[in-house]
């Protein structure tokens, strides 16, 4: 199996990290304001 070192030097798998990284990110805070607008606004728009 790998070594943790390696996957670090790997180009490849650091960029990928990093845009996973990005996406969950966006991911936890759109829904977190998705919730904040529809508990402010009564439910989903009609």
């Amino acid at each position: 199996m790998a070594d943790l070192t390696q996957l670090m030097e790997n180009e490849v798998f650091m960029a990928f990290a990093s845009y996973a990284t990005i996406i969950l990110s966006k991911m936890m805070f759109m829904s977190t304001a998705t919730a904040f607008y529809r508990l402010t606004r009564k439910g989903p728009p009609e």
